[in-house]
């Protein structure tokens, strides 16, 4: 999945299972289910990206203007909240 900064939430998944958990990764740590005990892989860095000192997921540096509703949606998505239109 590339590089991934110390302290970034990370959205992690089980490849057997598909069960999955958020955790702050940290390095070339090896993290595993608490149930099962496997092993799992990062799959998605999760906003706001490190290093921030807010642990908001919909700053205004993370949204966007919707160009149909005008509403603020997040920049994550691929569509809009609000009226469906994807970006």
């Amino acid at each position: 999945m590339g590089s991934i900064t110390n302290g970034q939430l990370c959205r992690l998944r089980a490849p057997a299972s598909g069960r999955e958990s958020l955790a702050f990764v940290e390095g070339d740590t090896v993290y595993r289910d608490e149930q099962t005990g496997e092993e799992l892989d990062p799959v998605a860095v999760l906003l706001p990206l490190a290093p921030t000192a807010s642990r908001l997921p919909r700053a205004p540096l993370n949204l966007r203007i919707c160009r149909r509703c005008r509403q603020l949606t997040a920049r994550d998505l691929a569509e809009c909240q609000f009226c469906g239109l994807v970006s």
